[in-house]
C-alpha cells in the first residue's frame, strides 16, 4: 500500500520551544536534511502513540496485529527498534493496569 501524507503543523508556546532547541542544536551538530528530522520526530510519536493505543485496547485487535506489522516495518532498522520494544513493554505491561483497559479520551 503506497500512501503519501503531506503533514503540516504549527507549533507555539512551549513546544515551539523545545522545537527550537532541537532545530538549533540538529542544524549545528548535523548534515542531515531538516525534513529527514521531522519525519523521524512524526515516526517516534506515531509509533508510540500506537502503541499506546493498543496497549490500553483502545484498537481493534485485528487492526493492532496489522498495524503491529507495519510499526515493525518502520521502526526495525533504526534506533527507534530498541525504543519500540521499551514502549510496547510499558504500554502491555503497565498501561492498562490502573485504567482497567479503557480511557476517556474526551477527558
Amino acid at each position: 500500500m503506497d500512501k503519501v501524507y503531506k503533514v503540516e503543523t504549527t507549533l507555539s508556546h512551549g513546544l515551539a520551544e523545545l522545537y527550537a532547541g532541537l532545530e538549533e542544536e540538529f542544524a549545528n551538530k548535523s548534515s542531515i536534511p531538516l525534513s529527514d528530522m521531522n519525519r523521524t520526530l512524526l515516526q517516534t510519536g506515531l509509533i508510540h502513540h500506537l502503541a499506546m493505543m493498543g496497549g490500553l485496547g483502545l484498537i481493534d485487535p485485528e487492526k493492532t496485529a496489522k498495524l503491529d506489522e507495519l510499526i515493525d516495518q518502520v521502526a526495525k532498522d533504526t534506533i527507534l527498534w530498541e525504543v519500540l520494544q521499551m514502549v510496547r513493554t510499558y504500554w502491555r505491561d503497565c498501561g492498562g493496569a490502573g485504567q482497567g483497559g479503557a480511557v476517556d479520551l474526551k477527558a
